[in-house]
């Protein structure tokens, strides 16, 4: 069969040469088509499900929310992990399926059962984007050279570019972070309240009853038909103030004569700053701005959408915005992939370059060693077809584990053997022609190239067989190797016996052809050496077998044993993503005063490039993150711009000594953007390892916590650990008195009302802005709240003095029908798998994380 082969191939020489070049052709628009990533997404199929409880405690959030929504969501089939993260007024659910496990299946389940979660009526679960722990490929800031406040750009962003960002083909969802959403606060105070004999809820109703347009139907007229609007919708702060709440003896009372209309926002969730340095602005560095976060959908092509969202970038820069505006490029995960190919294609460029070195060394003739080396372009596009076909993307991961020595190797074979056949042919072999020659020459180690080439490719067997995470990670790489191997051993098999009939034709039909090849003395040497070495073991077998067993098996046992182990291998992405904890229960105006010394000592080094801080949450609720967590993105410039010979181990091991010196009692952490995200994914938490402690008391799986957290301190590795879910933070607890509401006939509601809608800011109803308006503006929606003026809310004691009227007229303070205290609570409440979880996490640094795991659990054991 093998010889069949070869004869077909050599019969028609020109085809099978044309063949080999059109699979190149083919392979070359491969490479150009085929998805190219810097780290290939290998999580499982993840959801995520959001719920908002705007203004209640964490507790709260758990007891009516997160728990009712995991009971119901427990019979979701397919799902592997069930994880929740509740803060104050957030509840982020992440649920991971089964390998396999389409998208759309896992999201249609999800939302089909949270229907029937008994929540209250104001919380609606919405799904996160359909994205990946690698889908975030850019960012930007809004930036403003002409002093636009940070509620105007967060407008800007809201309305003007977010809306034509999604637009784009692939995208999954911009997230903004920082700024100021910008409201209509209708402040009044208990005292007018009381003169006009109101009440919040008066207020309230009157600003819902008033803001509602309607429609009528048509009027016919004749031959044509008028639609009928009736328009009593607010428009402006001015319709506001001049809504009627009451009428009393025939006069109006009006919002105005209850307060004022401001415009504002609602309290902070989350700053943003930047430091960045423009070759023609100088440093630039911004203390409150916006960011957009853009993610694109999973599978997406992160070079593709790169190429599409910068477009859009530009379009809007050039056409949407007002004069002084820009966006801002802070990220750009386009500058990675083309890092990591630069990267491929120079190991490729180096690796051809050593191969064929060493090959003309020991083979001795450049022809017939550029015959072997052509084997390697060959056998990488070949695995590009491939790669492309099975949706397999080009990364590291994927082919970093390439090694051209085992490409080669059947080539060498084949190369060598047609060469000693062709110096060795007698003029009787002469006269078979080359063609036939060439066939029988190559048909000599066929079987044993062919053979030899199956094994290699059967010890990848096992990696075939992984699932889930671990196969999505060593899966590519076994795929990849199998296909550039199967691709030279086409080529060694087809065209290289061809190439060797045409290059050394001269050669095999001249009577004197001298040598085929440079007479290479130390070759002849080592070989001399060599076959000496042979003979002297072969007459000693039994013992040399012995001996070499013995061998072999003590340095599989010493290596087995004292080998480190690793799960995700290590990746530069050009910079580092910082995270800073400041102590629990500090508000968000106190830690971000910290903001600019940070991103100033870190922006000192020559090295940085970009320096980008987020601290607390966005207000969409995709990163569940409290007021004392600080995360910083640093961008690195290229190294070889570097002036400071230094390692960029050495440059983190630098900033985190100045953080650590320059912020006393704050802890920090140092990570990658995407190795982050992955962590976040697989394990639940962003950190190398993680330690969970599970069960419902939380005072004592935290002391439990802390007693992980001491061993995992006196261990050798151990890098910025601590535990995940800090420890509870002074609550106002607002105790209603059940009793004394009763005695002054005043309902429980319109207590809890009173603090939900005038001291918590709740949003009651929305203003529209559009193109109808005069002048014409760019369609926006707006909140409109009801609150107390500042006097009544800024203090315990000043709630305390809240009036609340009883039916009676009576002004009962707030004191006087709760008990109003300071009480600790938790902040954050970390569940999986319906219990409550606090998680000990901990990098590793200078260790492999196998030992560290296996020590970590027998001293856990032994405590």
């Amino acid at each position: 069969m093998i010889r069949n082969l070869l004869e077909g191939m050599m019969r028609f020489r020109v085809a099978t040469l044309a063949a080999s070049v059109g699979a190149i052709v083919f392979g070359i628009w491969a490479w150009i088509d085929i998805r190219k990533e810097a780290y290939s997404d290998i999580a499982d199929t993840q959801v995520r499900l959001i719920a908002k409880f705007p203004g209640k405690a964490a507790v709260e959030v758990e007891e009516r929310v997160t728990i009712p929504i995991e009971r119901v969501l427990n019979a979701i089939p397919k799902v592997a992990v069930r994880r929740s993260r509740t803060i104050n007024g957030l509840v982020v659910f992440q649920f991971v399926f089964e390998d396999g496990t389409d998208d759309y299946f896992a999201r249609t389940r999800l939302l089909e059962r949270v229907r029937d979660a008994d929540i209250p009526s104001e919380v609606e679960p919405t799904l996160g984007p359909m994205s990946s722990p690698v889908g975030e490929i850019y960012r930007y800031v809004v930036e403003s050279k002409a002093n636009h406040t940070p509620m105007e750009l967060r407008t800007i962003q809201d309305w003007n570019i977010m809306p034509k960002m999604l637009s784009i083909p692939g995208i999954a969802d911009v997230v903004t972070f920082g700024g100021l959403p910008k409201q209509f606060h209708v402040v009044t105070t208990p005292d007018r309240l009381i003169r006009y004999k109101l009440t919040i809820e008066d207020v309230i109703n009157a600003i819902q009853k008033n803001n509602l347009n309607t429609g009528g139907n048509l009027l016919l007229q004749g031959e044509q038909g008028f639609p009928i609007r009736s328009l009593g919708a607010i428009r402006t702060p001015e319709h506001i103030e001049n809504i009627v709440v009451k009428t009393e003896n025939g006069v109006p009372v009006f919002i105005r004569d209850l307060g004022s209309v401001e415009i504002s926002h609602p309290i902070p969730s989350g700053v943003l700053g930047y430091t960045i340095q423009n070759d023609q602005e100088g440093l630039i560095d911004v203390d409150s701005s916006v960011q957009g976060l853009v993610a694109i959908r999973r599978w997406g092509d992160p070079n593709i959408m790169g190429e599409r969202i910068r477009a859009k970038v530009k379009e809007i820069n050039d056409n949407y915005l007002p004069d002084g505006v820009q966006i801002r490029n802070t990220y750009d995960r386009t500058d990675l992939v083309n890092y990591t190919l630069r990267t491929i294609g120079k190991t490729l460029v180096e690796g051809v370059v050593v191969v064929s070195l060493v090959l003309i060394f020991f083979i001795g003739s450049i022809k017939a060693s550029m015959v072997v080396v052509a084997t390697i372009p060959f056998a990488m596009l070949f695995a590009f077809l491939l790669m492309n076909i099975t949706g397999i993307p080009a990364s590291l991961l994927s082919l970093g584990a390439i090694d051209f020595g085992i490409i080669v190797d059947g080539a060498v074979v084949m190369v060598e053997n047609v060469m000693r056949r062709y110096r060795d042919a007698s003029p009787t072999d002469k006269k078979k022609g080359i063609v036939r020659f060439t066939v029988d020459a190559a048909s000599e180690v066929g079987t044993e190239i062919i053979f030899s080439i199956l094994i290699i490719i059967l010890a990848y067997l096992p990696i075939f067989s992984f699932e889930r995470i671990e196969g999505r990670l060593f899966k590519p790489m076994a795929f990849t190797i199998s296909f550039a191997i199967l691709g030279a051993l086409i080529f060694s098999m087809t065209a290289i016996p061809v190439l060797m009939s045409y290059i050394y034709r001269n050669y095999f039909e001249s009577q004197n052809p001298g040598p085929i090849e440079w007479h290479n003395p130390f070759y002849d040497w080592v070989e001399r050496k060599y076959e000496r070495l042979i003979e002297y073991l072969v007459e000693r077998s039994k013992r040399v077998v012995v001996i070499c067993f013995s061998i072999v098996g003590t340095l599989l046992v010493a290596g087995g044993l004292s080998l480190g182990t690793e799960f995700l291998p290590e990746m530069d992405e050009g910079g580092f993503n910082l995270r800073i904890f400041f102590p629990v229960g500090i508000s968000l105006p106190e830690s971000r005063k910290f903001i600019p010394k940070i991103r100033e000592m870190i922006y000192r080094n020559e090295q940085v490039n970009v320096v980008l801080s987020q601290l607390g949450r966005n207000d969409d609720g995709t990163d569940p993150l409290p007021p004392n967590r600080l995360e910083v993105l640093v961008s690195l410039k290229d190294y070889n711009d570097w002036k400071e010979k230094i390692t960029k181990q050495e440059l983190l091991i630098r900033m985190r000594n100045d953080l650590e010196a320059g912020l006393p009692g704050a802890r920090v952490s140092f990570s990658q953007p995407i190795m982050d995200n992955l962590s976040e994914a697989i394990m639940g938490t962003i950190a190398d390892l993680a330690v969970f402690v599970s069960g419902n008391d939380l005072k004592i799986m935290r002391q439990i916590a802390s007693e992980v957290l001491e061993i995992v301190k006196d261990m050798k590795g151990a890098s910025e650990f601590g535990i995940e879910q800090e420890a509870d933070s002074p609550q106002l607890t607002v105790r209603i008195d059940r009793e004394a509401a009763a005695r002054y006939g005043i309902n429980v509601n319109d207590v809890q009302q009173m603090v939900e809608a005038a001291i918590g800011m709740q949003r009651i109803d929305t203003l529209y802005e559009g193109p109808s308006d005069v002048p014409p503006k760019t369609p926006a929606r707006f909140g409109i709240v009801v609150r107390f003026s500042k006097d009544y809310r800024s203090s315990k004691r000043a709630i305390e003095n809240i009036p609340i009227i009883s039916p009676k007229g009576e002004r009962i303070p707030l004191s006087e029908l709760a008990k109003i205290s300071l009480e600790d609570g938790p902040t954050m409440i970390f569940r999986q798998e319906g219990r409550r979880t606090v998680t000990v996490r901990t990098n590793i640094r200078g260790r492999d994380q196998g030992g560290f795991v296996a020590e970590l659990r027998q001293r856990v054991q032994k405590k």
